[in-house]
Order: C-alpha cells, then sequence, then structure tokens
C-alpha cells in the first residue's frame, strides 16, 4: 500500500486529481533531526505551490511507532510542527489557541496545514491506512482551496454524506472550524471533540 493507493480508495472526489509536490520520507523516529535535513525542499514547496498549482506534499513517516497509536500520533504531530517552528520563524504555534481563531502557519508566504493519515485509525474512519505500517501527513497549502473554493463550496455536504454511506462518518464541525490547528489529528471517537494535540503533558497538568 502507498498513500497513491489510498488516495484511490478515498470518496474525496478532489483526492484522486490532486497534483503533488516531491515527497519526503521520514526513515526513523528521529523526526526532529531529519526533518531539519529537508528544510529547503520544504522551503521550495511552499514557494512555488501557488504558481505551479500544486494541491500538497506527502510526507512518509516510515517508522511503524510513530502512528501505531493516537497518542503516538499526537506526538509525531506536536513534534513535526514545534520543528517548523524552529525552522522557519512564520510557523507559529500559540499557547492557547481557540477554534474560532485564524491559526496563520506560514512557510514562504503560503498558509497550510496537515492532515493526517495513519494505522491507529481504524476501518471506520476517513483516515484509515488499509493495513499500511506508514504514516503519512498530507501538507495542504491553502492556495489550493482559493482555487477550488467554489467546487468545495458545492461538493461539501455530497462529500460528508459520501464517507457516512460507508461507514466513514467525519464531523462537518470539526472540519469547517477556522483554525487549521484543530484538524492535524481526527479523533477516533467521539468525532465531534477536538484533539489538543499541541499541548505537552505538562500543559495539561497545570490546567
Amino acid at each position: 500500500m502507498s498513500f497513491e493507493e489510498i488516495t484511490q480508495k478515498t470518496y474525496c472526489p478532489f483526492a484522486k486529481p490532486s497534483k503533488m509536490g516531491p515527497g519526503i520520507t521520514i526513515k526513523t523516529a528521529d523526526v526532529k533531526s531529519e526533518l531539519k535535513e529537508h528544510r529547503e525542499a520544504i522551503a521550495e514547496f511552499f514557494r512555488t505551490a501557488a504558481e505551479l498549482s500544486r494541491d500538497g506534499m506527502i510526507l512518509t513517516f516510515e517508522d511503524p511507532s510513530v502512528g501505531s497509536t493516537l497518542d503516538a500520533l499526537v506526538e509525531l504531530t506536536r513534534c513535526f510542527y514545534t520543528t517548523l517552528d524552529e525552522m522557519f520563524v512564520s510557523v507559529y504555534i500559540p499557547d492557547d489557541p481557540r477554534p474560532d481563531e485564524r491559526w496563520y502557519a506560514m512557510i514562504e508566504g503560503e498558509l497550510f496545514f496537515v492532515v493526517s493519515f495513519a494505522p491507529c485509525y481504524p476501518e471506520t474512519s476517513p483516515r484509515y491506512t488499509y493495513g499500511d505500517q506508514r504514516t503519512y501527513f498530507l501538507v495542504q497549502p491553502c492556495s489550493t482551496f482559493e482555487r477550488q473554493a467554489k467546487a468545495i463550496d458545492r461538493q461539501r455536504v455530497g462529500i460528508q454524506r459520501a464517507f457516512a454511506a460507508v461507514g466513514k462518518p467525519y464531523d462537518a464541525r470539526l472540519a469547517n472550524v477556522p483554525n487549521d490547528m484543530f484538524k492535524a489529528v481526527m479523533p477516533i471517537a467521539p468525532l465531534d471533540r477536538h484533539i489538543a494535540w499541541w499541548a505537552t503533558e505538562d500543559d495539561t497538568a497545570e490546567k
């Protein structure tokens, strides 16, 4: 199984014809060190995404442990964003984000967000990897949604119904919150909650 094969099994009509930029592979659990080696490739993708009409870039994490459980995926996501925060001054993680506020993480002038697919997700989840033990991050520049805004609005309800019809429902309220930070990790159940992946154990203890 590859991410391309996973994409072909999705019920989202925008996924199959998506135009992707060059992908990045992280081979070990040392995500921070490996990710920093790809700084220029990441910057180049965002620098040219709008001009080349690219819809995303795939990051493949080959170590099965980083996405084997929802907790591991949360830790991977936090590591990914905090490492980008170290690499790019325009990536900012709020201390106390709100779902109704806009998150403005940006690289090379391009706003972006991440959708994760991992082996921890069950068959009933839209993020299911069909037995693939690798974890995938689909990094999406906001310019792709600006190009397809009218089509997305027109098909939004139909897409939600298509996923629900095959037993893979998702919560539209979570998908549509203005703060993109809340969408990086999809809950397994219940679907209407958000996962505060940016919060460390110390943050949780303080609250």
